[in-house]
């Protein structure tokens, strides 16, 4: 009788594992990647698509997309948005395009950093970090 005991134990400790690892998951946004990071030689453009999830529970409605932050404000960009407006049911998915414009006046290994925020009716705003690095100078 004792193997059946010590496997009942076994199997309510991971139970309660499974369960506390369900729990942990946030409800609302995520993103992918995150952070994003971005690089480009000095006076040379480079994009990245980031995802944004919604993990629930329910719909995502009036969702807006904004960018904040950075040391040089206009050297990062959204270019192409499925987000904001959007209605996004659970599960579904959204897409952001962010430019980096790597500036020719700024030092090679400089790297800024943005939040690309999603925000909705139902959730509370979440943040993506967008970290830009300037790679070598590369303007004359």
């Amino acid at each position: 009788m004792k193997p059946r005991h010590a496997f009942g134990r076994l199997a309510v400790i991971l139970l309660a594992g499974l369960g506390a690892a369900a729990a942990a998951q946030a409800s609302g946004f995520s993103s992918s990647p995150n952070p994003a990071n971005i690089s480009a030689q000095g006076g040379a453009l480079a994009w990245k698509y980031i995802t944004f999830t919604n993990n629930g529970p329910g719909f995502a409605s009036n969702v807006a997309v904004t960018l904040s932050g950075g040391a040089h404000t206009s050297a990062l960009n959204i270019i192409s948005d499925t987000c904001t407006g959007a209605r996004v049911a659970q599960g579904g998915t959204c897409t952001v395009r962010v430019e980096f414009d790597a500036a020719c006046y700024v030092r090679a290994g400089t790297t800024d950093t943005w939040q690309l925020e999603i925000s909705s009716t139902e959730f509370p705003v979440f943040n993506s970090t967008v970290n830009g690095t300037v790679t070598t100078k590369g303007c004359i």
